[in-house]
């Protein structure tokens, strides 16, 4: 499930593309003091993804931009929509440097077609690998890092295989959580092969986060996932919900289902 929260400016500002913290504290900021106060300090995966705000411009004072939260939690996604109700004319949201107050509010339940579909990137998937991984590889790693970024210059079976196996980790976590059973293919217990069918790969980004005074350089990929029979709808539900990748709750590997319009 999503939220969909139309901002508009309050003031003339440029852009800022180090949002990722600032937003991410906005969202834990709204929990507090709510059944969700946990997740700020909750250790692990925290079921919730964010898009960028777009469109990505520099921001005028009265436009509107778009922000969406996802979540494969409908009751964290309604409760997000009910605190943001009660302050949307009293509260001017800061976002780092940029200020807006709430235009519209909508909550959006997308489901996976039963047709052929395509999933896509809207922010990068982050996926790190252990180092010694890469030693079936011939592959020279700079530094002395245990993880390893993947990037486009490396094998792409690495890429699948940790995408795999970090969603199933995240949606046998979240079944836990949530006192549900597996669905009937046992992702919790395995690793499915060949979930993703067809994959085209977009383009490579480098970006920095700066978190508690700290800069951080994060490479992510951007990509499109075709699937003409879905092997497993349930797991690739909760990846449209939950987003692809790592450090989801920054607002990486966040998904859309090709051909939405938000609107």
């Amino acid at each position: 499930m999503r939220l969909l929260v139309k901002l508009r400016c309050v003031e003339d500002t440029e852009y800022e593309m180090q949002y990722h913290y600032h937003l991410q504290g906005f969202i834990y900021n709204l929990l507090k003091c709510s059944k969700y106060h946990y997740i700020h300090g909750k250790e692990g995966y925290k079921f919730f993804c964010f898009s960028n705000i777009f469109p990505v411009t520099k921001l005028e004072k009265g436009n509107l931009h778009t922000l969406i939260i996802s979540s494969p939690d409908a009751i964290f996604i309604m409760h997000l929509y009910d605190l943001l109700s009660q302050s949307r004319t009293t509260t001017t949201i800061e976002i780092g440097c940029m200020k807006f107050e709430i235009y519209h509010l909508k909550k959006y339940d997308i489901r996976l077609p039963e047709r052929s579909f395509t999933l896509m990137t809207g922010t990068p998937i982050v996926v790190r690998i252990r180092r010694e991984k890469y030693n079936d590889f011939d592959i020279d790693l700079d530094g002395d890092y245990d993880w390893i970024y993947w990037r486009s210059s490396h094998p792409i079976n690495l890429f699948i295989c940790q995408l795999e196996s970090n969603l199933v980790k995240k949606y046998s976590e979240f079944l836990s959580i949530n006192h549900k059973v597996a669905d009937k293919n046992g992702t919790n217990n395995s690793r499915p092969s060949n979930l993703f069918q067809k994959i085209k790969f977009k383009k490579q980004i480098s970006t920095r986060i700066f978190m508690k005074g700290l800069e951080q350089v994060i490479i992510g990929t951007v990509w499109e996932f075709s699937f003409a029979k879905p092997i497993n709808r349930d797991l690739l539900q909760f990846a449209l919900d939950t987003g692809l990748g790592e450090r989801n709750s920054l607002g990486f590997g966040f998904m859309n289902l090709k051909s939405i319009r938000y609107t």
